[in-house]
């Protein structure tokens, strides 16, 4: 718990609190906690402590001293490692299975979404490809195993006629405390979700993709954008303020589910816009709401973030 906090921390900029750290920890569900987690580049770390007491964070705030450290940032939420690693998991168990004839067992993740996904790859490697998902597999683990100088995640493994082991279990093999081994299993499924998207190393496993749910709210947004993509008719068919529309659209572009900037912003306008942060970055919005003089705050949010995400080759501007 103690080095993903003092990881997340690390990130944090300067005119940030450190209760907005907390709050992208738990995982609170607020558009300014999700603006945040984008441009301090922790979206592995939102929600990874969902049980965090803010006593205790606090305690280590306060007790230790911000090292020098080496988070893992992507433009992946913590949930999507979950899911990835959960899919990773079964295709493992499934195939196992079937290498035994063996077609009556208990799928080891219930998650309806990660068996679709799961079930969808197991169609396409087929026999075929069966080997060669199994080389992915011990590479990935050997990648992870070579960046920690240690591995614990293959303990999860399940297959015919094995299961996974408990999270006791592993504490009382590896002589590991729970809690700590709780927190390394974060940072192992932070790294599978990177180090898969290399296509070349892992043509299998990289087509594993899952997008965050939007709130519920967004996605009504979302729906109605093929109507339109004007804020102001979109907040008159809503019945809502122009600013909530604001607040849907920029998580849209968080998530993934509008990558054309364009759309929003031209090219001139970000350009000033990255020549002001470049000189003078991770600023409050005021700022550069005041320097640039004639962009909104709406356009100032949705660029901070594209270039924060341009930063992480996340972002795709058509």
């Amino acid at each position: 718990m103690k080095e993903l906090i003092l990881k997340a921390l690390s990130m944090k900029h300067e005119n940030k609190t450190h209760k907005s750290i907390y709050n992208i920890l738990i995982g609170k569900k607020t558009h300014q906690t999700y603006f945040d987690a984008s441009i301090e580049h922790l979206k592995l770390y939102y929600g990874c402590l969902p049980n965090l007491k803010y006593n205790d964070f606090e305690m280590i705030v306060e007790q230790e001293p911000i090292k020098n450290q080496n988070p893992i940032v992507g433009n992946f939420f913590y949930q999507q490692a979950i899911q990835t690693v959960g899919t990773i998991l079964l295709l493992i168990q499934m195939i196992s299975q079937r290498k035994h004839e063996h077609f009556s067992y208990q799928p080891i993740i219930n998650d309806k979404t990660i068996q679709f996904k799961a079930k969808e790859l197991y169609i396409s490697i087929n026999n075929h490809h069966e080997e060669e998902f199994i080389k992915e597999v011990n590479q990935l683990f050997e990648d992870i195993d070579h960046y920690f100088s240690g591995i614990y995640v293959h303990y999860l493994l399940a297959g015919y006629r094995e299961t996974p082991y408990t999270t006791e279990q592993i504490s009382q093999i590896e002589e590991i405390p729970i809690i700590e081994l709780k927190e390394r299993l974060v940072e192992e499924y932070q790294l599978i979700q990177i180090t898969i998207q290399n296509q070349e190393r892992y043509p299998i496993l990289s087509q594993i993709k899952f997008q965050p749910k939007l709130h519920q709210q967004t996605l009504s947004t979302y729906q109605l954008l093929n109507q339109t993509y004007d804020i102001e008719q979109l907040a008159i068919m809503k019945n809502v303020k122009t600013h909530t529309i604001h607040d849907h659209i920029i998580e849209m572009y968080i998530k993934g589910y509008l990558t054309d900037m364009n759309k929003y912003i031209d090219d001139i306008k970000y350009s000033k816009f990255v020549k002001v942060f470049e000189d003078k970055p991770n600023q409050n919005l005021k700022y550069y709401y005041e320097t640039l003089g004639e962009f909104t705050y709406f356009e100032i949010k949705l660029m901070y973030v594209c270039f924060a995400m341009e930063g992480l080759n996340a972002t795709r501007r058509t």
